[in-house]
């Protein structure tokens, strides 16, 4: 009978295949241990990252809130007040809720009960020492009767620091840089200052002109001084709908008196057409405009007897025909009633299609008998483009103390490392209730 068997030399061949097969499979799962390992910290430190992510976002996304609701006092209505405490240093320029450095950031907001009404005012910081995320809470004001003692999560001396996350290669907090800024009213390039009214020719003095409105029956000269405007203007001597002889408002007539604003104090002719010398301007849609402006209080001026409802005084755009736009109705305003009230008149708009050849009036129709005798003083007068809501992320971006009640968002940069594995979080949160306007 015949035997048959492996040689030494196939033997030896079977076995070297054998260990090639061993060691490549080997490697591989090395490599796929090795790569699951990686995975998991990659997960762990992006999950970390996201997580603390997800905190600044609820701090931060209430930063500057500010308006709370309160129960009127024998009334069935809510009435509503605002914490100046929210602003950073209001009475030194800075209006916003927020101060930060390389890697910190505090904020201030308001704390609300179930009701939406104001429990405390708080302030909160985020900031990283030695690869670790801290948060701190402090409360600086509260109501001690919704509130009375401060919550030991947020005291009002000597906030503990808490220990948000470790291992943080970088916390950066990056703020949005509006698309409208301090600096760029000083443009003297045609269109590229926000300031529409007065035009940048008239910089830095910002004056204006006042020229009245003659036309039919309908519309009467008004004096103003100084004659040539400056940066501020008085009107006096309005026409009446008051009959003073029998005491009664006459029904029949709507006189009124209406004054186009003129960039500058050049020489005009008093024969001039509003419509040839009130400085145009053009608005472009979707864009937030503002116009501002201010009327001091004068002692002993008769128009403090103006009625709302009856008296009108209001500021809008006219047409080349002198006609209001549809989309642009006119703005009421008041004059201010004493010595103490706040004396800045602001309305915001915006339109949907564009405008052009536009001139800025403002019109006056008094029926009550003493508020024509009065006088009313426009000063600090602006059209500007307002586009804090138009923003851009800029690494190096610091905005300055003026600027920094327009930043609507920021975004933060979060990396963790776990295990040599690094974990990244790219989050933009906005910021709507920043700054006094919002």
């Amino acid at each position: 009978m015949k035997r048959s068997g492996f040689t030494l030399m196939e033997l030896m061949v079977y076995i070297a295949i054998v260990g090639v097969v061993v060691i490549v499979a080997g490697q591989a799962f090395s490599n796929s241990t090795k790569m699951r390992v990686r995975t998991e910290s990659m997960i762990k430190a992006n999950a970390a990252a996201e997580d603390a992510g997800m905190l600044i976002q609820e701090d931060i996304s209430q930063m500057g809130a500010k308006s709370a609701k309160e129960s009127g006092s024998g009334s069935a209505s809510d009435v509503f007040f605002k914490s100046n405490l929210v602003y950073m240093d209001a009475e030194n320029g800075d209006s916003s809720s927020f101060r930060m450095n390389a890697d910190s950031l505090i904020l201030r907001r308001m704390r609300y009960d179930s009701d939406g009404r104001f429990l405390s005012i708080e302030e909160v910081a985020w900031f990283k020492r030695n690869k670790q995320l801290f948060r701190t809470c402090k409360t600086i004001d509260r109501d001690k009767s919704r509130l009375p003692s401060a919550p030991e999560t947020c005291p009002e001396s000597d906030p503990a620091s808490v220990e948000m996350l470790d291992d943080v290669e970088t916390f950066k907090a990056i703020p949005a840089k509006p698309a409208v800024v301090s600096s760029d009213y000083s443009s003297s390039v045609a269109g590229v200052s926000p300031r529409l009214l007065p035009s940048t020719s008239s910089m830095p003095d910002q004056a204006f002109r006042l020229f009245p409105r003659v036309q039919g029956t309908d519309f009467y000269a008004v004096d103003s001084d100084p004659e040539r405007g400056g940066t501020h203007v008085t009107l006096m001597n309005f026409i009446s709908n008051f009959d003073e002889e029998t005491q009664k408002v006459i029904e029949s007539s709507k006189k009124a008196n209406q004054v186009f604003v003129v960039g500058g104090t050049g020489n005009i002719s008093p024969s001039s057409a509003w419509s040839e010398v009130c400085t145009k301007v053009n608005l472009k849609p979707n864009v937030e405009y503002e116009i501002t402006f201010r009327i001091p209080y004068l002692d002993n001026n008769k128009l403090r007897s103006f009625a709302p409802g009856m008296d009108h005084m209001t500021v809008g755009f006219r047409n080349m025909d002198g006609q209001m736009d549809s989309e642009l109705p006119d703005f009421s305003f008041y004059p201010p009633a004493d010595g103490n009230a706040n004396n800045r008149r602001s309305m915001r708009f915006s339109v949907k299609n564009p405008k052009e050849n536009l001139c800025l009036a403002f019109t006056f129709a008094f029926y009550s008998p003493m508020a024509p005798m009065g006088k009313i003083t426009i000063s600090n007068l602006e059209l500007n483009r307002v586009e804090s809501s138009n923003f851009v992320f800029e690494d190096s971006y610091v905005p300055v103390k003026s600027d920094k009640a327009k930043v609507k968002a920021f975004k933060f940069k979060i990396q963790v490392r776990r295990n040599g594995e690094s974990g990244d979080v790219a989050l933009v949160v906005p910021t709507p209730s920043n700054g006094p306007r919002d």
